[in-house]
């Protein structure tokens, strides 16, 4: 049976309504991860210039923890960074700074891959050739990011948060259009409840190309704190073999510590699968 790390996220700062866990400072977020019993941790980086890759990476082999996941979510949400804007200023400035993602995370041996999400952009109706950009975009990155032996991980995110890719399926068909080499999909449980008619079923389409999942209820609360049926999403999980992390990217509600613990004692409570 595969064993699949569990995971916490956290970030260098504090970021009122984020659905992250930690937002004390990186290296309290590891020790705590660690004290907690988890093997890994996926860290939102807040600026690749300024990030203490060194300080990181010797905190976790102290505490003989792995890096899930790099996030890059505060591209698009500090920097306004797109890789498909129609300001080819800016869609060169997110690649490079999409390059230096990637390069943290092979700083630091990360065992999942890269995060893309927001920083992809959305679909307008004057955007004329979206597709074929960000496949180019994609494919660029995902080379790069080969080069030092990491994966690139496209994430599925509801409709009320961008109109690119909201389905598992509109992923797959877009991955199978292009062929991009090096490139997955990740999805998540949150995401997943809004615009998935059945989640196990997205999984099993997604199959050996799924690269990463995220775990939070339907309230966005710890796994167990809301209506979500988690089973099904599970035995789908076993039944592709899937051998990333289980990245819980949740509400710190009532506290980081509590949501983790909480999250990780339900998802392992489950024995239908």
């Amino acid at each position: 049976m595969v064993h699949n790390r569990y995971a916490t996220t956290a970030i260098n700062e504090v970021s009122p309504g984020a659905p992250l866990l930690f937002q004390d400072g990186l290296l309290q977020a590891i020790e705590k991860t660690a004290e907690l019993g988890f093997e890994a941790i996926e860290i939102h980086v807040v600026d690749p210039v300024t990030f203490p890759v060194q300080l990181v990476a010797k905190a976790c082999a102290e505490h003989q923890l792995s890096v899930a996941a790099i996030a890059t979510g505060r591209a698009f949400t500090k920097r306004h960074r797109c890789i498909t804007s129609p300001d080819l200023t800016n869609r060169e400035a997110a690649m490079e700074e999409l390059f230096s993602y990637i390069d943290i995370a092979a700083n630091l041996d990360s065992k999942d891959g890269v995060i893309i999400g927001w920083v992809k952009g959305n679909r307008t109706e004057e955007t004329d050739g979206f597709d074929d950009l960000l496949a180019a975009q994609f494919r660029r990155l995902a080379d790069y990011a080969a080069s030092k032996e990491q994966k690139l991980l496209i994430e599925v995110i509801n409709r009320y948060e961008t109109n690119t890719f909201n389905t598992c399926a509109e992923l797959v068909s877009f991955l199978d259009r292009f062929e991009i080499p090096n490139t997955y999909i990740h999805l998540d449980t949150f995401h997943m409840n809004i615009d998935e008619a059945n989640p196990a079923a997205a999984i099993r389409l997604a199959g050996d190309r799924l690269g990463y999942i995220h775990f939070a209820d339907s309230n966005r609360h710890a796994p167990g704190g809301g209506h979500f049926d988690f089973a099904p999403v599970l035995k789908a999980l076993t039944e592709v073999g899937y051998q990333g992390s289980f990245s819980l990217e949740c509400f710190p509600i009532p506290d980081g510590e509590t949501a983790a613990v909480n999250g990780k004692t339900f998802l392992t409570s489950i024995d239908e699968y």
